[in-house]
């Protein structure tokens, strides 16, 4: 499928529920703006344990007033969920059977103290089996996680990829749901609520030039999955980022991603894939741009990729068209010259090239 044909169909479909999911997205951004600083409060209360990490939804985000419920997850994947209130409390029920096939964890709690012992055993188990874990179960997890992580770093220098920062809620990882069943290649549904999850969303740029960029994730790269199915399920979430930042909860989405000026009148969105590197990877999609406009209203989605290559404890990304000047705010006509370049490093070296604009260093700080 074209992607203008995906761009079309998605805010055709858009459209036609509009009433619906403007209002439960609006209603998704009132609940977690007014509970924000409960949140935060509770979230200050707890030192958390890598390689554990804490995600915020918005359903618990939503339902926090007297306490709130976060997912614990190891290599993204969940494994109990922690409830701070008057206590701090751990619970692996629903999870006990995937902790024991996945993970060789065996520990059941039932609202556990977090300081207790069976918590603390909890925690060490996950932190000893990390050390050592070459497990390959939930791939696509595992290497989003690892992705989130690198994406989250302060230091400049220890960065992958510069001039990343993924989007959080409350310093915690958000995983942004959507209205749409996008994963099927070809194929786009309405689901409402129940609707499938944006797998990174992140913010790329430097200084007051920093764009959303709305990253799908596949743990392998294939003949029969190439980037471009990937590609087309980043644009349909995209699309659906621009038809919520242009709706009536727009401005306190923008505010929740972190921004905090007013909506741009033109926006520029990144819908970007992150696939493994492979010698000659697809790359002719890098800054396609593509216009959507109604009432007056010109926004743009630009294309980009991100190949990565997984190293087991992190992530390398040799090749992308993020951060690359002649790709990064859009254009379908990368220079002659660049065009050049690109072959000559290819034919002398099996590595991929990178090229990056310097970026300050981030002072949101470390991953948590």
């Amino acid at each position: 499928m074209d992607y203008r044909d995906v761009i079309n169909n998605t805010r055709e479909l858009l459209l036609k529920h509009k009433p619906d999911w403007e209002a439960l997205w609006a209603g998704y951004a009132d609940e977690i703006s007014e509970n924000l600083p409960f949140i935060q409060a509770m979230r200050r209360q707890l030192y958390q344990w890598k390689p554990l990490y804490l995600y915020l939804t918005k359903t618990e985000a939503g339902k926090a007033s007297n306490n709130v419920t976060f997912q614990l997850r190891y290599l993204g994947h969940r494994v109990a969920k922690l409830t701070i209130g008057k206590q701090i409390t751990l619970s692996t029920s629903g999870f006990e059977q995937t902790n024991k096939d996945d993970f060789g964890c065996e520990i059941s709690l039932e609202n556990s103290d977090w300081n207790g012992p069976e918590a603390r055993e909890f925690r060490r188990h996950f932190r000893d089996k990390h050390k050592d874990d070459k497990s390959k179960k939930r791939q696509e997890s595992r290497i989003e996680s690892l992705l989130l992580t690198e994406f989250y770093k302060k230091q400049t220098s220890e960065k992958a990829l510069r001039g990343i920062q993924s989007v959080r809620i409350a310093g915690l990882r958000f995983p942004m749901p959507t209205p749409l069943s996008a994963s099927k290649h070809g194929e786009i549904g309405y689901s409402g609520s129940g609707g499938g999850g944006i797998d990174i969303l992140a913010r790329v740029g430097t200084g007051g030039k920093r764009h959303l960029c709305i990253i799908e994730l596949k743990d392998e790269y294939k003949k029969s999955k190439p980037p471009s199915h990937a590609i087309e399920q980043a644009i349909k979430y995209t699309v659906f980022i621009r038809e919520l930042l242009r709706s009536k909860s727009g401005a306190t989405w923008w505010k929740l991603f972190g921004y905090n000026g007013p909506i741009p009148k033109s926006l520029e969105l990144f819908a970007a894939c992150a696939v493994p590197y492979i010698p000659d990877a697809d790359t002719s999609f890098a800054g396609d741009k593509y216009g959507i406009s109604d009432d007056n209203v010109h926004d743009f989605i630009i294309l980009h990729h991100i190949y990565f290559k997984d190293l087991g404890d992190r992530i390398e990304i040799p090749d992308t068209s993020l951060g690359n000047p002649n790709y990064l705010f859009g254009t379908n006509y990368p220079t002659e010259e660049y065009v050049q370049m690109v072959k000559q490093i290819r034919a002398s070296d099996p590595e991929p090239f990178r090229i990056l604009k310097p970026a300050p260093e981030d002072s949101s700080g470390s991953d948590t």
